[in-house]
């Protein structure tokens, strides 16, 4: 009896992804001190393979669309007056890429907490006077 595959499905796909992604993190936390798998997870989180030598504007794809945005004219003047004539979008795609990195970020920090619970204070305020310029206060 030949039986044909069954096409792909883009959900179980996923799921194999994901869970291979599982086993590598398990694999890792097994050996590494999980310190350095946040560092390279935080390092990693909004790298794509187009990313590799590519700046902020070219990360998610080739083409271009364009869209009308509605600014306040103050915030449109300021940023002409830093990027000159042809720079408006570049300033205004990197920006948004940087906020849609931020919130990745934080989506990342908001599961990592409810899986692990929240950072002891104290490492916190470790972290805190490890940071360049850091002033208590």
């Amino acid at each position: 009896m030949n039986e044909r595959p069954e096409e792909s499905d883009p959900l179980q796909s996923q799921v194999q992804a994901l869970s291979a992604l599982e086993k590598a993190f398990q694999e890792a936390l097994a050996t590494v001190p999980l310190e350095q798998i946040l560092e390279r997870i935080t390092v990693m989180f909004t790298k794509t393979p187009l990313e590799v030598d590519a700046g902020p504007a070219s990360r998610f794809h080739s083409r271009v669309q364009k869209v009308s945005v509605s600014m306040p004219e103050d915030l449109t003047a300021a940023i002409r007056q830093r990027t000159g004539s042809g720079g408006f979008s570049r300033f205004v795609t990197e920006a948004a890429a940087e906020r849609l990195r931020l919130e990745r970020l934080d989506e990342l920090s908001a599961y990592l907490e409810a899986k692990y619970g929240p950072v002891p204070e104290e490492l916190i305020q470790e972290a805190m006077r490890e940071w360049p310029n850091y002033e208590e206060g």
